[in-house]
């Protein structure tokens, strides 16, 4: 059992039972793995910090390259490898008591993490080769999460870090929990989230939903594939959403302190105000679908691709 002292915890806390798991690559400077994977599985790399790359890679293995730094000891970092039923996962964690599965780590411990001047944390820079047609999830405490090429779902999580996903072949979910959060080049549903910074997303097949705590939402969709509402939130910036010109479905959008613009026509409902605006646009709404826009202090733009 290894034991380092504690101040800050970067992932969440799971009750969840999980079974007895080795830990490996302790005396590792570099850690690397090479596991089989098939199409429609999911791989999931979780760290509890560091930054974390995904590329598309070949075959049908993925390939994992972790190097340690900082720190008082590589042996600081150890790894767990975890088969079930759905694919791998590996954890970069720092206890032997410490478990994890799909949902994260799972630190067994009161304290925190401690270090100072002379007892640097230890950090991580991975780098990860995936398969096509494989599922990614990739997840860091406290450092930048990168995943591009992927033709199968994506999920990118960072505590507080920037996170980027560019080009995925089906849905994305993109969370930072304070940074800055990029999606490009998606081709199914978007859901975007930062607690405190900007959001710029390019899709070309929306549905896309946004939510940030502080920044601007930046949205271009080329085209909707179905019926599905759409919201997007923040409480101090500007939003602007670019959706296809053949768009129709119902609007209610809403700001404390800014303007609401709009390139379509709009049959309004109720009154109009400078900061509210709900209505329907094309045929009373045809189409099903409702987008809500809100920002506490911004701008409010919906514009016509």
């Amino acid at each position: 059992m290894r034991r380092l002292a504690l101040s800050f915890l970067l992932l969440p806390v799971l009750a969840a039972t999980a079974p007895a798991q080795q830990v490996v690559g302790r005396d590792q400077e570099v850690f690397t793995a090479s596991e089989p994977i098939a199409r429609g599985e999911w791989f999931r790399f979780i760290a509890f910090m560091g930054d974390v790359t995904v590329t598309q890679g070949s075959g049908n293995r993925v390939e994992v390259r972790a190097e340690k730094s900082g720190g008082r000891d590589v042996s600081d970092i150890g790894f767990k490898v975890i088969r079930d039923g759905d694919g791998v996962t590996i954890c970069a964690l720092l206890d032997d008591d410490d478990t994890c599965d799909d949902r994260g780590i799972n630190v067994n411990r009161r304290g925190g993490w401690n270090w100072n001047r002379n007892n640097r944390p230890p950090r991580l820079d991975v780098t990860i080769q995936l398969p096509a047609g494989v599922k990614v999830q990739a997840q860091s405490g406290n450092g930048a999460v990168s995943v591009s090429g992927a033709s199968d779902e994506v999920i990118a999580r960072s505590g507080n870090g920037r996170v980027r996903v560019d080009g995925s072949g089906s849905d994305v979910v993109a969370a930072s929990g304070n940074g800055a959060v990029s999606v490009q080049n998606a081709r199914g549903a978007v859901n975007a989230s930062s607690g405190n910074g900007d959001i710029t997303v390019v899709t070309t097949q929306g549905p896309v939903s946004a939510n940030s705590g502080n920044g601007d939402l930046i949205v271009t969709m080329g085209e909707l594939r179905n019926d599905e509402d759409m919201e997007f939130n923040t409480g101090n910036g500007r939003i602007r959403v670019t959706m296809p010109a053949s768009f129709t479905g119902t609007i209610d959008a809403s700001t404390g302190n800014g303007s609401i613009v709009s390139d379509f026509p709009i049959t309004l409902t109720g009154r109009i105000s400078r900061t509210r605006l709900r209505g329907t646009i094309g045929q009373a709404g045809s189409g099903g679908r409702r987008i809500r826009m809100m920002s506490g202090n911004g701008q409010i733009e919906l514009r016509r691709g």
